[in-house]
């Protein structure tokens, strides 16, 4: 991702509609599926945690690292939330320190070229039980501008998403999300689709909406927690995933 777009990141992911509502089903999703907590408390990572909006809510479940490549992402970090989290630079293939018992990749698979590869290496990165959280944008079709400007190599069905689970991962839960909102924001997509670009690069369009847009956005998203978690929704924005990490062979 530019450095411009890491940017924008940080200054809306805090009031944007979509990074408030997404944290509170990824909080209700993780709930569901959480293990048993080991002595000491559940070891648990954000791979890509980018501004680290995520971080203080995984902390209720246990003991937080955030890791990131970003320089600019890692440095804010470092000022703002170092006395709550320990953050680490970090690109995947490179190892993790430890294994984990909940491993979390919000919006980071389909920027990783191997994404079969990066589905197998958080799999190693798994204590016994431990789960996997995958969040990743959905349909090639909802394609625009916005996914060069992030440089995504691809969005998913949840059927593709589900092919690249490891043998060695349990698939406990795969379902589309941002469903509510998936009829107007496909059009919006579909209009942006047909607009001349020219020579202009590629943008984001990732500001805070104004309100009361934000609020209502914020409010109708944030009531998919209560059925996300549940069940198996075909249609959405985003395709959510959890898989659990199998027992060592006796």
């Amino acid at each position: 991702m530019d450095a411009a777009e890491y940017d924008i990141h940080t200054a809306v992911e805090d009031r944007h509609w979509w990074w408030r509502a997404r944290r509170e089903i990824l909080d209700r999703v993780i709930t569901r599926f959480l293990p048993a907590a080991p002595p000491g408390g559940l070891q648990i990572a954000e791979v890509g945690c980018a501004s680290g909006g995520n971080l203080r809510m995984l902390s209720r479940f246990g003991n937080v690292l955030g890791a990131e490549m970003d320089e600019r992402a890692i440095a804010f970090l470092r000022e703002k939330r170092q006395s709550e989290f320990r953050v680490i630079h970090h690109a995947i293939p490179q190892p993790l320190p430890g294994k984990f018992d909940v491993l979390a990749m919000c919006d980071v698979l389909e920027h990783v070229e191997d994404d079969r590869g990066a589905m197998q290496w958080a799999a190693n990165h798994l204590n016994p039980g431990g789960i996997l959280v995958i969040t990743v944008p959905a349909f090639q079709f909802l394609w625009t501008e916005q996914d060069d400007a992030v440089h995504h190599f691809r969005r998913y069905s949840p059927e593709q998403l589900a092919d690249l689970v490891p043998a060695d991962l349990e698939l406990l839960h795969v379902t589309c999300f941002n469903s509510l909102l998936f009829a107007p924001i496909a059009a919006v997509r579909a209009v942006m689709n047909q607009l001349p670009r020219g020579d202009r690069a590629p943008r984001s369009h990732l500001g805070v909406p104004p309100e009361p847009i934000n609020g209502l956005f914020y409010r109708l998203f944030r009531l998919e927690r209560f059925v996300v978690p549940k069940l198996s929704l075909p249609l959405g924005v985003s395709v959510l995933l959890v898989a659990r990490r199998k027992p060592a062979p006796a």
